[in-house]
């Protein structure tokens, strides 16, 4: 049996016009063998009033979404659910009873094909979602240290471990969730974040040093739990101009003449707009909710061959003869300083050379037989049902 004997349906923890990451790519590329759900966040922690009305509105209007994202994409169903967050019990009650099985209603429209269901959610409404769906197969995808998210429902260790033990297969993306998770589930897989080489090489012959003063960039997630800003102050103070390219829900902490904040870019478009930076900075704070994130951004920062000053992440960590840890203010701020001077062919070519190495196609390829596996599964173990009905071997 293969892919396409099955429905593969993902609950994202991210919007599918998010930055542009793992959710997105593999239900594309999954989506070239198979028919594809691709259901949008259905929340974690109490948004505030725009945010309620933003969901609400893509709710309502999901089949206008669905035909401006995804025209391209014949087998990709793109859904944002009219869901409540899992935070108050009220909430759930009303998911359970009206929200939850109205989303599993039209998930099941999408396809007849048995079920595979992939979640990047450890939720109450995850959990509610596969009682309402009855998957052939779960998958739990763990890219977050969900039990360490601010703001989260204070149960959250309670549903990620019971999705854990619904789960056929457990992915992580990073050392430390490997590290944490490995104990609980017999089929477990490292599936880090990877890189399209080509379209982040393309500014590799792009000049490597701007005229001062120096220009340090961070691209991704902007938000106030993550970033480090004393290191932002650190930098800006030794006359950095430092750019942040990403979308910031709550904000920018630090208003800076030498301080450039541009929003959400198309992935297509983000290597013509990195092309003038001197340095790339991975400025993260070392909390146990990061601890656990695996940036998805690193390879193709790896790909552009610039070099790159980081925090000392257990997975960035790894890569220290290859890129420059920052372990406080002072000294990430004198390595971005530095960083040009201190970076050298060698170590350039040993960076693009694990770029090339840890692409989204060898990725999601790798992602696909591990799917395939279960889907295989899933079939023997129905002939066997079937066999012992009639008194047939197998």
């Amino acid at each position: 049996m293969k892919l396409n004997d099955v429905h593969v349906v993902i609950l994202s923890s991210i919007k599918w016009d998010f930055l542009w990451q793992r959710h997105q790519i593999i239900a594309e590329y999954l989506a070239q063998y198979t028919d594809v759900t691709f259901v949008e966040t259905t929340g974690l922690r109490n948004p505030n009033f725009l945010k309620a009305i933003e969901r609400v509105n893509r709710g309502l209007n999901r089949s206008k979404i669905q035909n401006r994202l995804s025209a391209k994409i014949d087998d990709l169903k793109i859904i944002p659910p009219f869901v409540l967050p899992p935070t108050l019990k009220i909430f759930r009650l009303v998911n359970k009873g009206l929200f939850i099985p109205t989303l599993a209603k039209k998930i099941k429209q999408s396809s007849n094909k048995p079920i595979v269901f992939i979640s990047y959610l450890p939720t109450s409404s995850a959990l509610q979602l596969i009682h309402e769906l009855n998957p052939a197969k779960v998958v739990y995808d763990c890219v977050l240290n969900f039990e360490m998210f601010p703001g989260i429902p204070k149960d959250m260790r309670t549903t990620e471990n019971q999705l854990i033990s619904k789960s056929d297969l457990l992915i992580v993306d990073s050392v430390h969730l490997y590290k944490k998770h490995r104990d609980k589930h017999e089929k477990i897989a490292k599936i880090p974040a990877a890189v399209h080489f080509e379209n982040f090489h393309s500014i590799y012959d792009v000049k490597t040093r701007s005229e001062n003063p120096l220009i340090a960039t961070y691209f991704g997630g902007i938000d106030l739990y993550r970033i480090d800003w004393a290191i932002i102050e650190g930098l800006l103070d030794k006359g950095v101009v430092v750019k942040l390219i990403g979308p910031a829900a709550e904000g920018i902490p630090i208003q800076h003449e030498k301080l450039i904040h541009q929003h959400a870019v198309s992935h297509e478009a983000l290597p013509n707009v990195l092309k003038d930076s001197d340095v790339f900075i991975l400025p993260y704070k070392i909390t146990e909710f990061t601890k656990g994130t695996f940036p998805a951004k690193l390879f193709e920062c790896f790909a552009t061959g610039k070099p790159i000053v980081a925090t000392a992440l257990p997975d960035l960590v790894l890569f220290e003869d290859l890129i420059e840890i920052g372990e406080n203010v002072d000294a990430f701020t004198e390595k971005v300083l530095k960083a040009i001077e201190s970076d050298y062919e060698k170590r350039t070519m040993e960076r693009l050379k694990i770029a090339k190495e840890n692409s989204w196609d060898s990725r999601c390829d790798i992602y696909k037989q591990h799917l395939e596996l279960l889907v295989c599964e899933h079939y023997q173990r129905e002939d066997e049902i079937i066999s012992s009905k009639i008194g047939v071997n197998v």
